[in-house]
């Protein structure tokens, strides 16, 4: 299917104009599509803590993000229009109008980390959603809009039939970087204590794969208490509240369930630098601490003899590449039924109400807000 004359030559979209302001639902121009482009109708976006992060204008320094944009970054949508080009998704299988897809972001596949390293999620030239700018093309790179363009370089997967579509929104970011992070840090024994740190979706889902994996013991770490509600519901051995324990009864604690030793495994996924100084504490001599929820800016002191006196594996990603897309988007179908991903979100929003999403969800009174630009 190519390119339509019927096809729509405008769009609304909650655009971020100013730092700090609720996002304007303004009109952007739809692109002429590129051979190897698409564009979707947006079915679901879900909004993640990173763009709490952009619209408080945390990363305008260091030359991310970019005025005027287009928030969001979780986003599945409906094919409308597929480039002459673009055909197949990334397993051959074919695409055409009404396909329910995900995709990665674009990487641009000639740099070094693209094609020696094969970690695209470090390209020099990547293009992400979310961050803008929407005042040049092709505009539309952000999920709280009815339509977004799928740039040429951006790999496409089908979303599985009959998974909830805001779920899946939810795996195009969190759960992908969780998969990411898994299959560096290495498998998970069935002998193994993991310690996830960090109850929001990025440390739900980390606590998920890990109890599927058969960890022998999982504590989950975190607040407020509605969250840690939904990992006990989902598994977790232990959960500790950070609002009622301290960083010295909770190490004590990690250690009495393990004979003293610590965990076998520790999963950052808070974004403090104390909880990573924490989880320090917590992981065994010998043990591994995957690093997924880093996000402040400033340095944190940590003893280099850690490292070689205690021998950690230590480990962090970012992102994902569209296989993480694909086998997060797998694991939520596989599982729906023994975990329920619902939970992880929240309230649904229209356009004209992100700017309320956003600061609920700085407020930490929404989990994971759904955006439906169709509504």
């Amino acid at each position: 299917m190519t390119q339509s004359m019927s096809l729509p030559t405008h769009t609304q979209a909650a655009v971020l104009v100013d730092y700090n302001a609720p996002p304007e639902v303004r009109t952007l121009p739809v692109p002429d599509l590129e051979p190897g482009a698409a564009l979707v109708k947006v079915e679901a976006s879900t909004m993640c803590g990173t763009d709490v992060h952009i619209w408080r204008g945390e990363y305008e320094a260091a030359g991310l993000s970019k005025l005027p944009l287009v928030p969001g970054h979780e986003i599945v949508g409906r094919v409308v229009a597929l480039g002459s080009e673009r055909r197949v998704d990334a397993l051959n299988r074919p695409l055409a109008e009404g396909d329910l897809v995900a995709w990665s972001y674009a990487w641009c596949g000639h740099c070094y980390w693209c094609t020696v390293a094969k970690q695209p999620t470090q390209c020099e030239s990547a293009r992400m959603y979310g961050w803008g700018p929407a005042d040049r093309s092709p505009y539309i790179t952000g999920g709280f809009s009815e339509y977004a363009y799928v740039m040429p370089a951006c790999s496409m997967v089908k979303v599985p039939e009959g998974l909830d579509p805001a779920v899946a929104a939810s795996a195009t970011c969190a759960f992908r970087t969780i998969i990411h992070g898994y299959e560096k840090i290495g498998r998970i024994e069935t002998t193994d204590t993991v310690v996830i740190q960090g109850s929001g979706p990025v440390g739900l889902y980390a606590l998920a794969y890990a109890v599927q994996s058969g960890a022998s013991r999982t504590v989950m770490i975190g607040a407020p208490t509605a969250r840690l509600d939904i990992a006990k519901r989902w598994g977790a051995d232990v959960q500790l509240d950070v609002t009622s324990t301290s960083v010295e009864e909770r190490r004590e604690r990690v250690r009495d369930l393990t004979d003293g030793r610590g965990a076998d495994l520790v999963v950052e996924c808070s974004g403090r630098n104390a909880a990573f100084v924490e989880g320090m504490d917590l992981v065994r001599r010998g043990g591994r601490y995957l690093v997924l929820g880093a996000s402040e800016p400033k340095p944190v002191e940590m003893r280099a003899t850690y490292l070689n006196l205690r021998q950690l594996t230590v480990a962090g990603t970012m992102s994902g590449d569209i296989s993480h897309y694909y086998r997060a988007l797998r694991f939520l179908d596989d599982h729906q039924d023994r975990f329920s991903f619902g939970d992880l979100l929240g309230n649904r929003f229209s356009l004209d109400q992100v700017g309320d999403a956003l600061l609920g969800m700085e407020q930490m009174r929404e989990i994971k807000p759904v955006i439906l630009p169709n509504a």
